[in-house]
């Protein structure tokens, strides 16, 4: 496992912007004490998050396997961590490798995957495809409707979901599927190196060996990232420390361009990982991730000419497996790293906080300690920040809302869904 955190471009435009508050917050997390108070009053008096405590149960996993065997598609239900986690994995590790595909089913949108899983004409059908259910909960609505509906149709279904009582539990007793734990002390955007990742990841691959790689990987990273490490020895604490040094400079927003398409998974759980740790209380940064070299030719005009209130930091690989030459000196994955220099070359022309994160190479172990970093980039984001890094008390709302009207659909629900088109302040029509 190698990860490289690059900071020069990003400490010299901002080190004389955030004076004694940053320096002040340097000091707590190197207070192994005080930083460990703060997570464990989030963690039940733990000052180690479930996360970096909870294993997988990796033999279970392997005894699941053959449910996957002459299948050609796993489709995991669910939302938020309960899907961004082993799509992270799938795409850097499995996608275009593995016998099987895996598909994601957020919702119900019948132009969607729902539609093409009901119709057939996606080519999914009982015989080809294992449902994977995934929810800590076991009570967000669409995930219940969903398999509800499939095991209905005859779709063999595997959920992974917690201890307690809930919807999910009740139709899975109730239509007898089998089930598979979920953590019930993980948050699911931090459940990357647990059950609900890594049995789908291996159901897909038809083995539980990089399974096992990921879980060993996890472990190593947790090792090095915990509270009892300093910021100086510590890249966890090194990247919370400049992304807050960053937004105490007015940089609320932080471009997230990957270079590596295998890492576009990734980068989609960055985003909630951070948004939902510690963008509370007014507090915490905007991240806007985009696949690269693209976004040079769209938002590297915001990046550059907006507001100057967005930092940048791009992930890069260091070597790829297969890299055919574009020209006797270059290869594609150098060409991709030029393209990458300018972009620096130019964020350090202007003066613009710039980090850049190097994987050595797209492995489990790099890819595992890339996602254990963010997790506990997040977790000290929100120690500094003196927020709960472990709940998400603005998501709930709207997903209760939800539940209540579904329950209760009527003429005077079907009046407020109307409203956006029938009370519209303009509109087009021809």
């Amino acid at each position: 496992m190698s990860l490289h955190l690059y900071t020069r471009s990003w400490e010299t435009p901002l080190q004389a912007m955030t004076g004694q508050a940053w320096r002040h917050s340097q000091l707590l997390l190197d207070d192994e004490k005080a930083c460990g108070a703060a997570i464990a009053r989030h963690q039940g008096g733990k000052a180690l998050p479930a996360f970096a405590r909870e294993r997988p149960d990796l033999a279970g996993i392997a005894s699941k396997l053959g449910l996957a065997e002459g299948k050609e598609h796993v489709v995991v239900v669910g939302n938020g961590g309960s899907i961004r986690n082993v799509w992270a994995l799938y795409r850097a590790l499995a996608e275009g490798k593995a016998p099987r595909r895996l598909h994601l089913l957020d919702g119900t949108d019948p132009s969607g995957l729902f539609g093409e899983l009901l119709s057939g004409r996606g080519g999914f059908s009982p015989r080809n495809t294992l449902v994977v259910p995934v929810s800590k909960s076991g009570n967000t609505e669409n995930v219940v409707q969903e398999t509800e509906i499939l095991a209905r149709r005859g779709f063999p279904a595997l959920a992974v979901i917690s201890s307690g009582p809930s919807k999910l539990a009740s139709l899975v007793k109730e239509k007898k599927l089998d089930r598979f734990p979920h953590p019930d002390e993980v948050g699911g955007r931090y459940t990357a190196g647990q059950n609900n990742a890594l049995l789908p990841l291996a159901l897909v691959e038809g083995s539980a060996e990089n399974a096992r790689r990921l879980d060993a990987a996890f472990a190593a990273a947790h090792e090095k990232m915990a509270p009892t490490v300093p910021s100086a020895q510590n890249i966890a604490k090194t990247l919370a420390l400049e992304l807050w040094r960053a937004e105490l400079a007015g940089c609320t927003e932080l471009f997230l361009p990957i270079y590596g398409k295998a890492l576009g998974g990734l980068g989609e759980l960055i985003v909630q990982l951070v948004h939902e740790s510690y963008c509370k209380e007014g507090k915490g940064q905007t991240v806007l991730c985009a696949e690269a070299p693209e976004s040079q030719h769209h938002t590297n005009q915001r990046y550059f000419g907006g507001r100057p209130s967005m930092a940048g930091l791009t992930v890069r690989v260091g070597r790829f497996e297969d890299d055919p030459p574009v020209s006797e000196k270059v290869t594609a994955g150098g060409f991709l790293d030029l393209e990458h220099a300018g972009v620096v070359a130019e964020a350090e022309r202007r003066g613009t906080p710039h980090m850049v994160l190097t994987l050595d190479a797209v492995t489990p172990e790099d890819v595992a300690g890339t996602v254990a970093l963010w997790q506990w980039a997040a977790v000290y984001g929100g120690v500094l920040r003196g927020v709960n890094p472990f709940d998400q008390p603005a998501v709930e709302g709207s997903k209760q809302t939800t539940i209540e009207m579904f329950e209760s659909y009527g003429p005077a629900i079907e009046k407020q869904l109307a409203r956006f088109k029938d009370e519209a302040k303009v509109r087009l029509e021809t």
